[in-house]
This record gives C-alpha cells, sequence and structure tokens, in this order.
C-alpha cells in the first residue's frame, strides 16, 4: 500500500471518528435539555465541523497560521454587522442571560445558533483526544459522560449508546502504526498560534462582557456558597461567637465576675438523641482571676479534617488514651432549636463526628469545637464518643488498675492548667483547706475524687445567692463563708482546689443530659451547666462534677449521696474571708484579662451574637461600586505556571528524547552534567580542558573519563557517539542529579528554566520574521540575476 494511500486512509478515518465522537458527545447533552429532536441536524453539524478540522490539518503549513485569525474576523463581522448570523445570536444568548432570563426558555429560542457552535467545539475535542496518549485520553472521554449522567441526564439510556461505541474505535485510532496516521504538524509557530488564541480570547470576553453588573440569582448564590465553603475550609481567620453560661442567665453580675441569683431560661435550645447522660462541652476556661475565668488557648484555629493537625487533634482529644480496657463508645446526635454561637457541643472524648450542610468543623488548642458560623436553628450533627466520667464504676476500675501499675508521667500540659492567682498563696487556707481535704491520698485520681465528694456532701445546692462580694476571691468566698451555690460556684472551688494539691485541672461550661430512660431529651437554660475536668496520667482528661442535687434540678447524675443538710462549719474555723483574697484589688479581675491573647467570654458574647454582622450588611450601600477584579493575581498564576512548564520542558531528559542527532544528545547531556557537577562544587576550571578535568574528577566520578572522550572527539574529530556512550551520559547525569540536595536541585532547575525563557524570547524575532518572508513570495537571486 502506498504511503499516500495510507495517508488518505487515515485522513478519512479521522474525518469519521471526530463526527462521530463529537455527535456522540452531543446526544446525551440534547436530551437532558430535551432538545432530542435536533439529533439529526446535530449529526450534520458534526459531519460540517470535522470537515473544517480535517481540511485544515491537510492545508500547506504555511497558510494555516492565517485560518484562526480568519475564523475570527468572520466571527467578529458577522457579529457586528448581520444580526441574524450565528455569531450575533449566540451574542444575543449571552445577553439575554446576563439580563435574568430563564435558562431552559434561552437555550429553546437560540438552540439553532448554538447547536453549530457546540458541535464544533465537541469536534475539537474529540479530535485534542484522538491525539492524546491513551492513558489519558480513554478518562477524559468518559468524564463528560459521567458528569452528564450525575447532573441527572439519566432519561434515555440508549443515548449513551453512540459514546460507549466510540471507546474501542478512538483505542484502534490512537493504537494504529504512526504512518496510517495524518500527521499532526507539530510546527515552531506553536508560540505564535497560541498567541492569536489568546488574543482572540481576550478580544470575546471584552465584547461579551455587558457594562453594568449583572448576575444570575442562582449562579450568584452557588458561587457565593463556594467561595464560602472554600475560605471557611482554608482561611477561617474571622472573628467568632462563643458560648458562655451568662447568656443561661447564669452570670447577673456580667463582667464583675460569677456569683448571684441566676435569671435561668426556660428556652428550648437543643434536642439531644442519647439513651444515658452525656456531658455537652461547650467552652473550655484555663485562667482564674479570682473574680471569673477566661480562655488564653484559643487563638489558633486547626481544621477539623486537615491531615496536618490529626496528631494535636489525637492528642487535644485523648485519641490514644487509655492505651487498654478502654470504655465502649457511645453514639448521639443533637438539633439545634434555637440560634446559638459557633460552639458545637460535644464530649471531650470525641471519636467521629458527622456535620450537617454547610457545617466546617474546627478545633483549638482547649479541645473544644466550633464551626465557621453561628448555630442556626434546624442545624443537626452527631458524633461518636467515649464517657469518662469520675463516679462511674467503669471509670473508677479503670483509674485504679492504672493506679496499681506503673506510674506514668504527666505529658507536657499547658501552665494555665496549674495556675492560681497570686494572691491564692501555696500556705494559704483555701491551699491548707485542699490539703487537709486529700489527707494521705498519693494517686491523683483518689486525690480529686476526695476533693468532688467533699464538696458533694459538705455543701448544699442554691441558686438563692446574694451577689458575690468584688473585693474578695469567689472560690474562697464560697468555700469559707456562703458554703453554697450552683454549678459554677461548684466548678471553680473543685478546680481550683485541684490546682492547690497540683492536679491539672480546667472549668468547663456546657449542658448536661439526663434523659431518664428517654431517647431523647430537649434541653434548655435549666440543663447548662459547669464542670471540672482533671487530667490523670495514663487516662487522659476526666469528667469531675462536683455539683451537690438539690433533689429536682441540676442533678449530675445518679452516683452522689441523698440531698445534704445545712453543712456543719468544722472544715473552716474561721467563717470569715482570707486575708489573703481581700488583700486584692478589686480591678485586678478585669485589667488582667486585657493583656492576653483573648479576653474573657462575657466581653465575646452578647445576647444577640447576630447582630453585629447583620448590622454590617444592612449598613452596606446598595449603589456601592464593586471592586475591581484582581487581573494581577491572574497574571501572576499565569506567570508561575508558564515558569513551572518551563523547568519541566527544560529537564534535558525530556529535550534529548526529542533530538533527532545523536550529537545533539551528547552535547546536551554533557552540559548538564558540567551543570550538576559545578553545582556539587566539582566544576570545571578556565584553564583545563575536557580530557584533564575527567581525569581530575575521574577519580571520584569514573563514568566521566568516557563521556569526556567521546566529547573531545565529537568537537575536535567530528566523531559521532555511539549509542553506548549516549545511555552512559544519560545514566550519569541522572545519577549525579539525585544526589543534589533538594534546594540545589530546585535552584539548577530554575536557572535551566530561566535560560530557557531567554532562549526563547531571543529567537521568537527571528521566527516572526521568517514567517512573514513564507507568506510573501519566493525568490530567488543568482548573481546579479533575479529569478522569479
Amino acid at each position: 500500500m502506498s504511503h499516500l494511500h495510507r495517508t488518505k486512509k487515515g485522513h478519512v478515518f479521522a474525518f469519521l471518528l471526530t463526527a462521530f465522537i463529537a455527535w456522540a458527545l452531543a446526544l446525551p447533552l440534547l436530551s437532558a435539555l430535551h432538545l432530542s429532536n435536533e439529533n439529526v441536524m446535530a449529526l450534520i453539524y458534526a459531519l460540517l465541523a470535522s470537515g473544517l478540522i480535517t481540511a485544515y490539518s491537510v492545508m500547506p503549513r504555511r497558510l494555516r497560521f492565517l485560518v484562526p485569525l480568519g475564523v475570527i474576523a468572520g466571527t467578529v463581522t458577522s457579529a457586528l454587522l448581520f444580526p441574524g448570523s450565528i455569531p450575533a445570536r449566540v451574542l444575543s444568548f449571552t445577553r439575554s442571560l446576563a439580563s435574568g432570563a430563564a435558562v431552559s426558555h434561552a437555550l429553546t429560542l437560540y438552540m439553532d445558533a448554538l447547536l453549530p457552535l457546540l458541535l464544533l467545539l465537541f469536534s475539537l475535542f474529540a479530535r485534542l483526544l484522538m491525539e492524546g496518549d491513551p492513558s489519558f485520553t480513554l478518562p477524559l472521554m468518559v468524564t463528560p459522560m459521567l458528569m452528564l449522567w450525575f447532573l441527572g441526564a439519566r432519561n434515555d439510556i440508549n443515548m449513551y449508546l453512540p459514546a460507549v461505541l466510540c471507546l474501542p474505535l478512538l483505542y484502534i485510532y490512537i493504537s494504529q502504526s504512526p504512518d496510517e496516521r495524518p500527521r499532526t504538524a507539530r510546527p515552531k509557530t506553536l508560540l505564535i498560534r497560541a498567541l492569536a488564541i489568546a488574543l482572540a480570547l481576550v478580544f470575546l470576553a471584552s465584547a461579551l462582557t455587558p457594562n453594568e453588573r449583572k448576575t444570575l440569582p442562582q449562579a450568584e448564590q452557588m458561587a457565593d456558597d463556594l467561595r464560602r465553603y472554600i475560605e471557611d475550609l482554608f482561611f477561617f481567620t474571622a472573628t467568632r461567637n462563643m458560648f458562655t453560661l451568662s447568656s443561661q442567665g447564669y452570670q447577673p453580675m456580667g463582667e464583675k465576675g460569677l456569683g448571684g441569683k441566676p435569671d435561668i431560661s426556660w428556652t428550648p435550645v437543643l434536642n439531644v438523641r442519647t439513651s444515658e447522660r452525656l456531658y455537652l462541652r461547650g467552652t473550655v476556661l484555663d485562667t482564674y482571676t479570682g473574680r471569673s475565668w477566661y480562655d488564653s488557648l484559643s487563638n489558633q484555629r486547626f481544621g477539623w479534617m486537615s491531615p496536618r493537625y490529626a496528631g494535636l487533634r489525637a492528642s487535644l482529644f485523648n485519641e490514644d488514651l487509655p492505651k487498654t480496657e478502654r470504655v465502649e463508645s457511645r453514639q448521639a446526635s443533637i438539633t439545634m432549636l434555637a440560634d446559638m454561637p459557633s460552639t458545637l457541643f460535644v464530649p471531650q472524648r470525641l471519636r467521629e463526628v458527622a456535620l450537617g450542610a454547610n457545617m466546617v468543623g474546627y478545633f483549638n488548642a482547649s479541645s473544644e469545637m466550633f464551626i465557621t458560623r453561628d448555630l442556626k436553628n434546624g442545624d443537626s450533627y452527631s458524633f461518636r464518643y467515649e464517657p469518662y466520667v469520675a463516679g462511674d464504676a467503669r471509670t473508677d476500675i479503670l483509674a485504679r488498675k492504672l493506679a496499681a501499675g506503673t506510674p506514668q508521667p504527666l505529658p507536657d500540659l499547658p501552665p494555665e492548667y496549674t495556675s492560681l492567682p497570686k494572691h491564692l498563696q501555696p500556705d494559704g487556707i483555701v491551699a491548707e483547706l485542699a490539703r487537709e481535704i486529700v489527707g494521705q491520698e498519693r494517686d491523683p485520681y483518689s486525690q480529686a475524687q476526695a476533693l468532688k465528694n467533699h464538696l458533694k456532701t459538705r455543701y448544699a445546692y442554691t441558686i438563692d445567692v446574694p451577689l458575690a462580694p468584688e473585693n474578695q476571691d469567689f472560690a474562697a468566698h464560697f468555700l469559707f463563708d456562703l458554703q453554697g451555690g450552683y454549678c459554677t460556684y461548684f466548678a471553680t472551688a473543685m478546680t481550683v482546689l485541684a490546682r492547690s494539691v497540683g492536679l491539672p485541672a480546667r472549668y468547663v461550661e456546657g449542658f448536661l443530659a439526663l434523659p431518664e430512660g428517654a431517647d431523647s431529651v430537649t434541653l434548655t437554660g435549666m440543663n447548662a451547666h459547669a464542670w471540672t475536668e482533671v487530667y490523670i496520667a495514663g487516662l487522659g482528661w476526666v469528667i469531675f462534677d462536683a455539683t451537690a442535687t438539690d433533689g429536682s434540678t441540676q442533678n449530675p447524675g445518679g452516683d452522689q449521696p441523698p440531698p445534704p443538710q445545712p453543712p456543719s462549719p468544722s472544715p473552716t474555723p474561721t467563717p470569715t474571708p482570707s486575708p489573703e483574697p481581700s488583700e486584692e484589688p478589686s480591678p485586678q479581675p478585669e485589667e488582667q484579662p486585657q493583656n492576653t491573647p483573648t479576653p474573657p467570654p462575657e466581653e465575646q458574647l452578647t445576647q444577640e451574637p447576630t447582630a453585629q454582622p447583620d448590622e454590617r450588611q444592612d449598613n452596606r450601600s446598595q449603589d456601592e461600586p464593586d471592586k475591581p477584579f484582581p487581573w494581577w493575581i491572574l497574571l501572576l498564576i499565569a506567570a508561575v505556571a508558564f515558569f513551572i512548564w518551563r523547568m519541566i520542558a527544560e529537564d534535558p531528559l525530556r529535550r534529548a528524547r526529542a533530538m533527532r542527532k545523536p550529537e545533539q544528545v551528547l552535547h546536551l547531556y554533557w552540559a548538564s552534567i558540567l551543570l550538576v557537577m559545578k553545582a556539587k562544587g566539582q566544576g570545571m576550571n578556565e584553564q583545563e580542558t575536557l580530557l584533564s578535568y575527567a581525569y581530575r574528577i575521574g577519580r571520584q566520578q569514573a563514568n566521566l573519563l568516557p563521556i569526556a572522550v567521546a566529547q573531545s572527539a565529537l568537537v575536535y574529530g567530528h566523531r559521532k557517539p555511539d549509542t553506548e556512550v549516549l545511555s552512559l551520559a544519560r545514566d550519569t547525569y541522572k545519577a549525579q542529579f539525585e544526589q543534589l540536595p533538594i534546594h540545589k536541585k530546585a535552584r539548577l532547575m530554575a536557572a535551566r528554566a530561566a535560560y530557557g525563557i531567554w532562549r526563547m524570547a531571543k529567537r521568537l524575532p527571528a521566527l516572526l520574521l521568517k514567517k512573514v518572508r513564507q507568506l510573501l513570495p519566493t525568490r530567488r537571486w543568482r548573481g546579479r540575476r533575479r529569478v522569479k
């Protein structure tokens, strides 16, 4: 079979296959748009578009440069001068969409103009698939079909049959020998063509852009949702609202500190599906001022699903503790019944969490979990957790086993978990009371348990309390004067006493769910609660709820004794306030949080946490002009992408595969080896010859000598290298390059890319001049006589 016949056969096959692929891709789309009556016209337009592409491929190369310019000129002229032409109707279609017309109505009205353009694009896509590598072509062929399928085009399954049949035909075309395929030109004017296409796209984009900003509400909403999701997932730095018990009426003194009779809210806030007692942490506070608690560890935020912070998340939530005999995990779910701050109410030993729609999870160094917006009524999420509560039989048995074994060291915890205000001296009455309660106990768990039981049995639960004095320590006032209170009193006293004997402890606010045999429970402000978490080596953070019971509300569990009688003053020989707390000036609790990274929670939260964003939204001017699009970002991205492309393209191994002459390959490898050796500090001196340099380095790099001999023979004797020398040069370059440190590799690749860009810029004027000369009539000169 002659070469001409094989070429014609290849072009005919490419023409038919291009049309068939384009038509096959258009069928499911037309079916999804309920335009199946256009299938025949789609086949005709596919044949015409494929014919144009095939004609372009057989044109003389010097004339192909004019085709894109002619198409652009014809399109622009038709759109401007002939209102009924296809380009003009396509332009009208874009304007109708910009004006807010329904997409389905606009497609039906302008499909006669859009169909040729659609088939032309599909034909170009088909030809690109046919000229690609099979490993990329076949997935790209399947991708549009899968996209249409997932978008809902599932009614007519038979519409996908032509696309399925295209796959083996496409494989046959790609697999045939290069002689039988129409040769796709790879001219040196690829840069000029790309520049022409880029200019055409810029012109069309400018022409189609409306003068005024007009958007589709649905599309704009989708774009805003996507932008918000990306910002929440990777760039969440906005100020967030935090949960505190003051929002449920438990801090009537406001910024002055803890204490006072609460005005508890009865509004339902969330519904919890659980079958047993569940402590739902909201806010974890670490720093005690003597009058209030605040957080100093939540500055940084970490994505919950980020693999980068998986180790930190496992440490903060004790995912690896205890090592053995762990408590069986439980499942629970929460549905919000009111708008709340961004805090997620979850247990400390969180194992898995499934968030609802538009909820992106974060956590901080205090092991609080939250999302990037405030919670709304109807939001829901579920989680799996392990309960470790002091007083439960399972936790007590596990703690005793750990205490009986080898003592485990404490991890490196933040010092805030053991620090107390300066006025609570180590020899003060609060610390003395803590040591008296602990007695001879040496096990940390037993010490914390003794403190908890002392508070539960010796102090009364009541909400009828007076305002706390502002010039006295809140915990000391409760322990020695008031001897009664509600959850914030007990949790503060428990945390302070635990720290007084050296136990790491922190103050926690949240909700306590008590289903009492039901499958779910609705929580109000009456279920808001405060408790203490104490870190036990080998076990992790354990809940110690020291709040006494009143028989009806604030019942922290079923392991406490019956309601106590009024406490005896025996623990406190002198019920008057300690002198140490009274010496503290009253402004101190308010001044200390100002020097910390985050203010106290009561300063961060208001009764209406979302008022500030809404106010900013309302104050925004409706006629405020849009900010200009930052084109420099696109230019910067394009420049970086171009530079990375040149770094890949300038790789000597890649360049050598494109070279036909062995002399060029040897020159390239020898120059690349010299650059690598120079980067390693073993470069060639100016006075050295090729062979002298090879003899000097040959002791360390024995492979350089035969390569240098071949390069010297090529330079001075024009002797072509054999394949063995080329293989040795390639292997030597690869080995030497792999030995470079990563920073030297990057610097060498960047230098090669910069040199390649400079070489392209230097050749561009000559390339343009050559193209102009090819377009002019051919003339030759012989001596002084011109020959036409």
